[in-house]
């Protein structure tokens, strides 16, 4: 990641509001991960999609944990 440089924005105020219901719960992670798109990979990790899918049952409780911590702390991955 890299800052961006802003300063050729004259006389504009940037501002970008982002709401996020940090009291994630199991229940809507899995359901977040059941609507992956199949066979589609995102990031550098390489994990197809699928995989994610079929674990989700297994990693939700875990990844509803991590999501409830990083929007606790101010962190938007």
């Amino acid at each position: 990641m890299a800052l961006a440089d802003l300063s050729d924005i004259i006389g504009k105020i940037l501002v970008i509001y982002l709401w996020v219901n940090s009291d994630i719960t199991i229940e809507e992670m899995a359901r977040t991960i059941s609507c992956l798109l199949n066979n589609i990979v995102l990031g550098l990790d390489g994990i197809v999609n699928k995989a994610l899918k079929t674990c989700g049952p297994l990693i939700a409780p875990w990844l509803a944990d991590v999501a409830r911590a990083c929007f606790a702390i101010g962190y938007y991955p």
